[in-house]
C-alpha cells in the first residue's frame, strides 16, 4: 500500500514553471477464499491433511497459507477432525479456510458362529474366541462373561454367547454351540 504520484511540469515561454501532480492512493482491497468444505470418513486414519486451495490476493498474487492447524471434536471414536489454513495478504487481511472431516464409525462384521459335537457334558469348556475387529481394524474383546445356556440332562445344545461392542455402540453376539 502507499501512494504513487505522477508530476507534470508546465513552463511558459517566459520560464514560469508550475508542477501539477496526480496521486494514486493504493489501498489493498480484501481478498476472498473458497468456501470451507469437508467429507465424512469411517476412521480417523482416513482424516489426512488435505491440500490447501489456491488463493490469490485482490491483485492476483498467489498467497501461501500457514501450516495446517489440527482441531476438531474427535473423541477416540467419532467426532470431527479439522484442518485450518490461514491466508494473509501484504496488507494484513487474513482469512481461514477449514476442511472438516466428520468421523462416523461404521458397523463391524462378526465372524460366523461356530460349534462342535461332543459326547459328554464333562467336555464342555469355554471355546477359543475368534479375533473380532471393529470397522477400523481395532481388536475388540467381548463385554463381560459369556451367557451360557443350561446343560441338558442327556442330549441337546449348550451355547456360549459372547457380546462384542465397539466404541460407537454397535453390538453383535458371537455364539459357540456344543451339541
Amino acid at each position: 500500500e502507499g501512494t504513487r504520484t505522477y508530476t507534470f511540469t508546465y513552463t511558459d515561454c517566459e520560464g514560469n514553471s508550475h508542477a501539477w501532480t496526480y496521486t494514486y492512493t493504493i489501498e489493498r482491497n480484501d481478498f476472498t477464499i473458497p468456501a470451507d468444505t469437508g467429507s465424512t470418513v469411517a476412521c480417523i486414519a482416513d482424516a489426512t491433511e488435505p491440500t490447501a486451495p489456491s488463493v490469490t490476493d485482490n491483485c492476483g498474487n498467489a498467497l501461501t497459507p500457514s501450516a495446517a492447524v489440527e482441531g476438531g471434536t474427535y473423541d477416540g471414536c467419532e467426532g470431527t477432525r479439522t484442518y485450518t489454513f490461514t491466508y494473509t495478504d501484504c496488507e494484513g487481511n487474513s482469512h481461514d479456510w477449514v476442511y472438516t472431516y466428520t468421523i462416523e464409525r461404521n458397523d463391524f462384521t462378526m465372524p460366523e458362529n461356530a460349534g462342535k459335537t461332543i459326547a459328554c457334558a464333562s467336555q464342555l469348556a469355554e471355546p477359543t474366541l475368534p479375533e473380532v475387529k471393529d470397522a477400523c481394524g481395532n481388536v475388540l474383546a467381548p463385554i463381560g462373561d459369556p451367557v451360557i445356556s443350561e446343560t441338558p440332562e442327556c442330549e441337546g445344545d449348550v451355547t456360549y454367547t459372547y457380546t462384542y461392542t465397539d466404541c460407537e455402540g454397535n453390538s453383535h453376539d458371537w455364539t459357540y454351540t456344543y451339541t
